[in-house]
């Protein structure tokens, strides 16, 4: 039996270039070679970056507001400590997207490779959610100069962007919490799958990062979005 090529190597700004548009290719290679620590670290380290840029007023304000949904009033010493909650959140956004990676993708792991049986390991998946990250990361890059207009730090493009008439409400507070780019990701994450094992089909891989997504926003969504 002939034995199976190596793939060329592929260096990490490549891969992380044709994600965006040749996802396939990249998934071939990091299928044999599934590395994920430098792609979830560029992620991670543009969503830090997207939060720096946010100026400080801007994350005080928001702090104000969010006391007075509360019925009260931002202590008095908190309205200078707004670059150290931008520093505070640019930290914590990293912490939490390697967490909530190595997290998602035990779960990936635990549906395909042990439920359905396929031949995926867990680094394998993991790699695949560190390099479909980068849209996520360089959306929330692209929209710094939108959430500064809006004085929103959390601003993304959700289903509730289209929604306005719904304003509040646990249904809105779903939809605003299922991304636009979160979408693409799980079309990313769908290849992904089935370059790991080509016996499974794009639409049930696909089918089950959406219906993660949703699942993810309807239990967020209890706690406010």
């Amino acid at each position: 039996m002939e034995a199976e090529s190596t793939p060329p190597s592929m260096p990490l700004p490549t891969r992380l270039i044709k994600v965006f548009f040749s996802p396939g290719e990249v998934f071939d290679y990091t299928r044999t070679n599934p590395v994920w620590f430098g792609a979830l670290a560029v992620s991670a380290g543009l969503i830090a970056l997207s939060m720096l840029l946010i100026p400080s007023e801007i994350w005080i304000q928001g702090m104000r507001e969010q006391a007075a949904r509360q019925g009260g009033e931002m202590p008095g010493f908190l309205t200078s400590a707004g670059p150290v909650f931008r520093l505070i959140s640019a930290v914590s956004g990293v912490v939490g997207t390697f967490l909530m990676t190595l997290l998602v993708a035990g779960v990936v792991t635990l549906f395909f490779a042990f439920l359905l049986g396929d031949e995926g390991k867990y680094k394998q998946y993991l790699s695949v959610q560190s390099h479909a990250l980068i849209i996520g990361a360089i959306a929330s890059l692209l929209l710094v100069p939108l959430r500064i207009v809006q004085e929103d730090p959390s601003l993304t493009l959700n289903l509730g962007t289209f929604l306005p008439v719904l304003q509040e409400g646990y249904a809105f507070r779903v939809l605003k919490l299922i991304d636009l780019f979160g979408i693409w990701s799980s079309f990313v994450m769908a290849v992904g799958v089935t370059k790991i094992d080509p016996r499974r089909g794009f639409g049930v891989a696909l089918s089950f990062f959406l219906a993660l997504a949703v699942a993810m926003a309807l239990v967020f969504g209890i706690f406010g979005g």
